[in-house]
């Protein structure tokens, strides 16, 4: 079956491309790689994706984002796949916004959806593989501050 973009979905893609060609092309994955940056991703590429609006995509209107859907992220994660472009937009938006606007409180949702809608929260989702919740632990220290926001 083709996916057939509408007019906003083609615009949405023109604007990813547009923006990843000039400011991540593979040179840039290849700097970050080389510099053995411990954040794995520009930062100020991160900025821009948030003044462009993709890290909104899934956010409600109501917190600061486009209300659009899986097949707009879709259209944005092609065209970071067509240059290898260091990301991390699939877990932020979605994970993070399916958490809480699906199953957060009316508290949460107003207190990080327009966050993840700016860029200025980073966030990403956890999830258990083994059926051993009750023995699962955290030891990760580096992001102890940011688990315990959650």
């Amino acid at each position: 079956m083709a996916l057939v973009l509408t007019e906003e979905q083609s615009m949405l893609r023109d604007s990813a491309r547009g923006l990843i060609s000039d400011k991540a092309p593979v040179s840039h994955l290849r700097q970050l790689r080389d510099a053995k940056d411990p954040t794995g991703f520009s930062r100020e590429l991160w900025k821009t994706f948030a003044e462009m609006g993709f890290t909104g995509l899934l956010v409600p209107e109501d917190f600061g984002g486009s209300g659009l859907g899986c097949v707009e992220v879709g259209v944005v994660m092609e065209e970071i796949g067509r240059t290898l472009m260091r990301r991390r937009f699939f877990p932020l938006p979605c994970s993070r916004h399916l958490r809480s606007s699906r199953g957060g409180s009316a508290a949460q949702k107003s207190e990080h959806l327009p966050k993840i809608s700016a860029g200025s929260l980073i966030a990403a989702l956890a999830i258990d593989e083994g059926t051993n919740i009750g023995r699962c632990r955290p030891d990760c220290r580096r992001c102890a501050s940011a688990t315990a926001s959650s």
